[in-house]
Formats: C-alpha cells, sequence, structure tokens
C-alpha cells in the first residue's frame, strides 16, 4: 500500500516551507540529542541542527525522507516505523505536526512508547503535539478551502474534507493547480484526548509533567487547538 506521504512529499514539502511558529517550542526542549519521530521532509531537525543541537530523524516515508536528506546536510535520517525501531542514547524524543496521532491501535502507540523508552536515557524527555479533539465535532466536515500555497511557480489550492467514526478521523486532501488535479489522497489519524494519551505514557513508564494548548506554553484546560504533553522516562 502507498503511503500518501510518498504521493506530497514535494507539496507537503512547498506547503510548510514558511511554517516557523512551533521551532523555538521545539529547541526550548532540546536538552542533549533529540530524536524526531515522523521528521517528514526534515523542517524541525533542520532548524534544530541550524542551532547546533545534535538531531536524528525518522520516517516511515522513502519520498519524505530523501528531501530530509537533500536538504538537510549534518542530520542522519533514516527509514523506519514509528512503532518499530531500535536506536539508543537520546536525551529527548519528539513527535511534532501530530506525527503520534497516524499511530491507529493503542497496541501500535504502545510499541511506539516502549521503543522511544529503550531510545532514551534515564530521565529523558518525551514531547508530543497533538491536534486538540473538538466536543462535539460533527460526524462529517464539508468540502473547504484549507489552504493555499506556492510550488513551482503556480499557485495550488489544497482542499479539505472530513470523516470522524470509532476515534478515527479520516482527512481528504485535494491539491490542484489551474483547475487541475495534482494529487488527491485520504489520511487516517486517530482522535486522542489528554486522558486517554497520559494513561497510554503512563502504562509505557512515563511521567506526565505538563501539558500546553499551543508552542507558546499556555496551559492546557481541555480545548486547543493544539494539546501538547510533555513526559520524562522513569
Amino acid at each position: 500500500m502507498t503511503d500518501p506521504y510518498d504521493i506530497l512529499a514535494e507539496l507537503y514539502d512547498a506547503e510548510l516551507a514558511g511554517f516557523d511558529a512551533d521551532l523555538d517550542f521545539w529547541r526550548s526542549r532540546a536538552r542533549g540529542r533529540v530524536l524526531d519521530l515522523g521528521c517528514g521532509t526534515g523542517r524541525v531537525s533542520r532548524y534544530l541542527r541550524s542551532r547546533g543541537i545534535p538531531v536524528v530523524g525518522l520516517d516511515r516515508s522513502e519520498r519524505m525522507l530523501e528531501r530530509a536528506v537533500a536538504h538537510t546536510p549534518g542530520v542522519f535520517f533514516f527509514r523506519a516505523d514509528m512503532a518499530r525501531f531500535a536506536v539508543r542514547g537520546f536525551a529527548n524524543a519528539i513527535a511534532a505536526w501530530s506525527s503520534f496521532q497516524f499511530l491507529l491501535t493503542r497496541e501500535d502507540r504502545a510499541r511506539c512508547l516502549a521503543c522511544v523508552r529503550d531510545a532514551l536515557l534515564p530521565d529523558g524527555l518525551l514531547t508530543i503535539d497533538l491536534f486538540a479533539p473538538v466536543a462535539g465535532a460533527p460526524a462529517t466536515s464539508p468540502r473547504k478551502l484549507a489552504t493555499e500555497f506556492a510550488w513551482e511557480g503556480r499557485r495550488v489550492s489544497k482542499f479539505e474534507s472530513a470523516k470522524r467514526a470509532g476515534g478515527i478521523l479520516s482527512l481528504r486532501w485535494e491539491y490542484l493547480a489551474a483547475g487541475k488535479y495534482l494529487a488527491d489522497v485520504v489520511q487516517h489519524v486517530a482522535i486522542l484526548g489528554r486522558g486517554e494519551v497520559e494513561r497510554e505514557l503512563e502504562e509505557a513508564g512515563f511521567a506526565v509533567f505538563a501539558a500546553w494548548r499551543d508552542w507558546r506554553e499556555n496551559p492546557y484546560a481541555d480545548r486547543g487547538p493544539r494539546l501538547i504533553i510533555d513526559a520524562a522516562r522513569v
């Protein structure tokens, strides 16, 4: 089965090219060597490296990693499933931009957290950035223009529609330029609340010590837009 991000790698890179709202937050978390889980095209890894922070990136998409390697000299990237990898000796692990939510089952998330715990040094820090659940969200969200961005001299429009069922959010992304389709993919992500994530972390051997609603570190109080959790390996 083709990974949607293998199809979207170039468009994803262009869409997030100017996005930097979370970068200083990730730099503030670094205590030493950082493992960037679901690193994509290396946006966060690249920034951390530019600030002198040693970082290693992991992603399952071959095409995303190709772009990460091409644009991020000095960083080692490797291809692996977030729920099945083995590395050691990290002070931090980060799961930016909702990457943890692409693990759809509790079992896969537990396997991921076990791998992360093994990767971290004693008292190492894990930070997970999720989109916050919305109470009373409808079962379906109609197609709408989500964003526009430049790519290869063209203006690209990204349309998004969504369906929610059984704790899974199915997102359809349509990318068009001059009325012609560039890509049309469906991606599935888990809808995770604070209590659920904190229980899974504690069961995996982490102690949760903070929850934030945004990258400016405003405390989380049952509403987002983000749900960002800091937890320490115990």
